[in-house]
């Protein structure tokens, strides 16, 4: 009977520090997941301020682009802490940073000032190379409309910058190898470097289209003697 008690003093006791061990765990994994929630949510946020900026920068207002995306450089931050110091993946982040990093670098371009690097945005080398080849489109946008209001000058700068972007990235062909997406967005910039190509040629011929006509009319009510 001893022998019997003991046994079954010692499962009961067993039986105490598994369950305790297995709650603990549940407890870190629980503090996990709300950890890896609120990381998410910061770069979530983090984007939609980025994307924000971006279309602050197309309206002109470079200043409050600046302030949203300070805003998101602090959360991308907390975010990145989260995810080290709780050696989780955070899904959201890295599409934060590319898109941090795009809006960064429009708003230097649109400043005429020099590119920042990834160091200096605090975002990884892989995700500035993407957000980068992003740029392209939204330099794209700035070509159309300046084509809109008859600034044919500033379209022709816009479509060099495009033009830089995409030959520099192409060039790094190992980048190319070995990040997956950066390929698709290449072929998308050589697109719409094309498409922009031929709008800003077809102004050009438009405006020399003008000007020979003008020269024609002017003759005519002109004639020499």
């Amino acid at each position: 009977m001893v022998a019997t008690y003991t046994e079954e003093a010692s499962r009961g006791e067993r039986g105490e520090s598994l369950a305790r061990i297995v709650e603990e765990i549940a407890e870190r994994l629980r503090e996990v997941e709300e950890a890896r929630d609120e990381a998410q949510e910061l770069a979530r946020r983090a984007r939609v301020l980025s994307k924000t900026a971006i279309l602050l920068i197309h309206s002109g207002d470079l200043e409050t682009a600046e302030g949203r995306l300070l805003e998101a450089r602090r959360m991308l931050e907390a975010s990145k802490a989260i995810s080290r110091s709780r050696w989780i993946r955070i899904e959201e982040l890295g599409a934060a940073q590319e898109e941090h990093a795009e809006a960064m670098i429009l708003l230097n371009l649109m400043r005429g000032e020099d590119l920042p690097g990834p160091e200096e945005l605090g975002v990884e080398p892989s995700r500035y190379l993407l957000g980068l080849a992003d740029v392209v489109g939204e330099l794209r946008r700035e070509a159309v409309e300046a084509l809109r209001v008859g600034d044919l000058v500033r379209a022709e700068d816009m479509l060099r910058l495009m033009e830089q972007i995409y030959l520099t990235l192409t060039s790094a062909e190992e980048a190319s190898v070995l990040l997956k997406n950066l390929r698709r967005k290449l072929d998308i910039a050589r697109s719409l470097i094309e498409g922009t190509r031929g709008q800003v040629a077809e102004e050009r011929g438009r405006r020399r289209l003008i000007e020979a006509l003008k020269r024609l009319e002017e003759a005519s009510e002109n004639p020499k003697p």
